[in-house]
């Protein structure tokens, strides 16, 4: 009797994965719902985050885990959005890629259009290129850096 349940369930199984394997290629094509996720170093400046945009691409990058911070001896980690503006006036000035911006703040760029993303960005690409990211710190100020940031990148509708 167990040797047939066994043999059943087995064969269950099997048929399962074959259903499974059959439908994942078109679920694996479903880029947009999946997006694709990437760590973003403090310690690097512009890191491609693995997605070619075109124009119209309608893009969505968001921090999913992480924290950096730019002196890992005097100031706190933070989020990709960055420190307040209190804190920013503490940090040595002189460094930021967006000065508009708090250090910490992650920056994106597709060509030569810098941008703020922060902990959240939905923007529609007016050019083609690899979307980079980075923290808000030039450089030459990186050598202090610690941390990283995890990031989900999707297209939504593609232009």
């Amino acid at each position: 009797m167990r040797s047939k349940l066994t043999t059943l369930l087995l064969t269950t199984l099997a048929a399962g994965s074959c259903v499974l394997a059959a439908a994942s290629p078109a679920l694996a094509s479903s880029d947009a719902q999946v997006g694709k996720r990437k760590w973003i170093s403090s310690e690097s400046g512009w890191q491609r985050a693995g997605v070619f945009v075109e124009p119209g691409d309608l893009v969505r990058v968001q921090q999913v885990g992480g924290s950096w911070t730019v002196d890992h001896r005097r100031f706190d980690y933070v989020s990709a959005r960055g420190y307040t503006w209190r804190a920013d006036r503490h940090i040595a000035q002189g460094c930021k890629i967006l000065n508009s911006r708090t250090y910490g703040t992650m920056v994106g760029k597709v060509n030569g259009h810098v941008f703020k993303v922060g902990t959240g960005l939905v923007f529609r690409a007016q050019e083609e290129g690899f979307l980079e990211l980075r923290i808000n710190d030039a450089d030459r100020c990186l050598g202090d850096n610690d941390g990283a940031i995890r990031v989900k990148i999707s297209i939504l509708d593609e232009g």
